[in-house]
């Protein structure tokens, strides 16, 4: 237990933002614990997910404030955007996630008790915005503050994909300590927007308060509309690629690959590790190609505090940017490099039924990294029927509770998980809603919940060990 409190304790001296799926990573008897460690087994020889029903991810998240923060009560009907609160509670660097992940078809199979092969076709839908506290500072406070000085508004940016997932997994049982899995995915882009350049500064001179502009900024996207480029210029019309949603959904233009890998190691007979490591990999997007490059400088001398913003106002300036720095749009195919996930874990094996883990885990973009911290405990008296709860550090906050339950293993198993439970009881104060579940056909399984089949061979060693201990003991 005191090698567990060590790991607790270095864990909380890391910065922590967020990542999902904490809770899932070790109820290790249903099968899309898999996702998350390609080294999980099932318990069983057969699995089979139904297309959508057997798993539905749903990820909302933003770690600069909650709703209450944002707005200002005045009375019971009417609210105001409540901007100092926001301010304060904003950290250097934030984001807006959203994550939608769906299950067309999931199989797994397990060949001899050490091997166990999975086939998996995932819809994914990731969307991130990043913000700085500068710029919101800028947009409330005005630019009066940074008066004879430039700031920084780098770090703003966004990532959007939207991408079918064909996974093909091995798993196998080196011995009876360590389980090795690694998983090849092919991956098909649907829709992609990127910034990829984001160099962006200010200077507000002293007296006159003129604004001197800096940009290098850069976006790409693979969209059936962009912006267009009549006269040579950008222009707030659109223009429309002849993509139509059936040749979206099979288009096979933007192939990419990716990797996971992962492992589990049974230290002694209380003490389990695990790792994995997802989403190493990237897609080339090559259909309905646009890409934005702005470069140049721009002095403002407008009053832009006493200007009404009209549309007619915004096209104006938009026009004067236009005229002072270099703008371009070209159609070139790019590359989007996806997030990878790491995942490191500890379990304690208190008895035969329950466990405590603790759990790191990290999302790394080129904005930032996005980490996190989970405490669960699991509980599993039967075969059929499993409990965990467990307690969460993300998103800059400490109020997450989860929860989650497993029923049935043989043929019909149901499961719901959630990193955040009192979100759904209190949205308005929370940072996180996030929420897991479905049903899964299981077949194969004893219906005694034994550990000699579940590939748990440390604990059946332990109890050989013990039988051992009690025999010379009664001699």
């Amino acid at each position: 237990m005191r090698r567990i409190l060590l790991i607790i304790i270095l864990a909380g001296t890391i910065k922590i933002y967020g990542q999902q799926n904490h809770t899932l990573y070790f109820l290790n008897n249903v099968p899309q614990t898999n996702m998350l460690n390609p080294a999980v087994q099932t318990e069983c020889k057969v699995f089979i997910g139904l297309p959508v029903i057997s798993s539905l991810h749903i990820n909302l998240a933003n770690s600069g404030f909650t709703m209450n923060q944002l707005l200002d009560s005045q009375d019971s009907s009417e609210y105001s955007i409540d901007a100092a609160t926001i301010h304060d509670k904003l950290g250097k660097r934030n984001y807006l996630s959203s994550e939608l992940y769906a299950d067309l078809l999931n199989v797994g199979i397990k060949i001899k008790k050490r091997y166990y092969f999975t086939f998996a076709i995932r819809e994914r839908n990731d969307l991130n915005l990043f913000y700085t506290k500068n710029l919101f500072s800028l947009a409330y406070k005005g630019n009066t503050q940074y008066e004879g000085e430039w700031v920084s508004l780098k770090g703003n940016g966004l990532q959007f994909n939207h991408f079918r997932e064909f996974s093909l997994g091995i798993s196998k049982i080196i011995d009876e300590y360590t389980t090795w899995g690694i998983r090849a995915k092919l991956l098909f882009g649907k829709l992609n927007l990127k910034t990829s350049r984001e160099n962006v500064s200010l200077f507000t001179e002293e007296n006159t308060f003129d604004l001197f502009f800096k940009g290098d900024f850069r976006a790409d996207a693979s969209l059936p509309v962009s912006l267009d480029s009549a006269d040579g210029n950008l222009r707030p019309d659109y223009e429309y690629y002849s993509t139509d949603p059936v040749g979206l959904i099979f288009n096979r233009q933007n192939t990419g690959i990716a990797v996971d890998a992962g492992f589990i190691h049974h230290y002694d007979e209380k003490i389990t590790l695990h790792g994995s490591l997802l989403d190493l990999g990237l897609i080339p997007y090559r259909s309905d190609l646009t890409n934005y490059s702005v470069n140049g400088e721009y002095v403002y001398t407008g009053p832009l505090g006493d200007t009404i913003i009209t549309e007619d106002y915004i096209e104006e300036v938009f026009d004067r940017i236009n005229d002072s720095m270099d703008v371009s749009l070209t159609r070139e195919s790019y590359i989007y490099v996806l997030s990878p996930r790491l995942y490191l874990g500890i379990s304690y094996q208190l008895n035969r039924n329950t466990s405590v883990n603790a759990l790191l885990a990290a999302r790394f973009w080129k904005q930032k990294i996005q980490t996190g911290l989970t405490i669960t405990g699991t509980w599993r008296p039967y075969y059929w029927f499993a409990a965990t709860a467990s307690w969460s550090y993300f998103h800059r906050s400490i109020n997450n509770i989860g929860a989650g339950i497993v029923l049935g293993r043989n043929p019909v198993q149901f499961y719901l998980v959630s990193d955040n439970v009192p979100g759904f009881i209190w949205p308005q104060s929370t940072k996180n809603l996030n929420l897991r579940f479905g049903f899964n056909m299981i077949f194969g399984c004893r219906e005694k919940h034994s550990i000699k089949e579940c590939g748990c061979y440390w604990l059946r060693e332990a109890e050989k060990r013990n039988e051992r201990k009690q025999k010379l003991i009664r001699k």
